[in-house]
């Protein structure tokens, strides 16, 4: 076992595939941001112009933040 572990922590990446790993790796948070800022709108109902695109783009970013409060606060 320590000898595969030893291969494993020894292998080297490339920038391009640190950046590849990190995409797969974050594709799914983002798809599911998105889902939830499309399908959840209500805290965008009273925005308009630059402050309904950063409260979308913050609702992307901060998913688990706006499902937490969904679930928690009455």
């Amino acid at each position: 076992m320590p000898g595969m572990a030893r291969r494993v922590v020894d292998y080297e990446m490339t920038v391009a595939e640190w950046l590849g790993a990190t995409l797969l790796a974050g594709a799914p948070y983002g798809v599911i941001g998105l889902f939830l800022a499309i399908f959840k709108p209500d805290h965008l109902a009273g925005l308009d112009g630059v402050q309904k695109v950063v409260a979308f783009v913050g609702s992307v970013l901060f998913w688990p933040v706006l499902l937490f409060v969904d679930v928690c606060l009455p």
